[in-house]
């Protein structure tokens, strides 16, 4: 947690738990372990810096991302913060730059 706050010093406390958990999960399933290894903290930090910056949460003015859209009386709905984190999480692309750091603590599923 503390080097994430060192590379993201303006983002809310709240926003920082929130993405290093999903980080943390997302490490702990891809290499199927219960928890992550002291030797992927510094990948860590760099893939909430990389997820809140794929979502833009520093940026002040970001605009949320458009959830749902109603043609009939005219609805719209946004997606949260917390909802474009987890989205970008699942998808496939959040590994995808890490996956060589992983793999070398990746176990196999019986």
């Amino acid at each position: 947690m503390q080097r994430v706050q060192s590379l993201l010093p303006s983002l809310p406390e709240t926003t920082l738990d929130f993405a290093c958990a999903l980080v943390l999960e997302q490490i702990c399933n891809y290499c199927n372990l219960t928890e992550a290894p002291d030797g992927l903290t510094n990948t860590a930090a760099l893939m909430v810096r990389g997820l809140v910056n794929g979502v833009q949460l520093e940026n002040e003015t970001m605009q949320p991302a458009a959830k749902g859209v109603s043609r009939g009386d005219t609805s719209f709905s946004f997606a949260t913060a917390a909802e474009q984190l987890a989205a970008l999480a699942n998808s496939g692309d959040f590994l995808t730059d890490w996956k060589a750091q992983l793999n070398a603590y990746r176990k196999m599923r019986w």
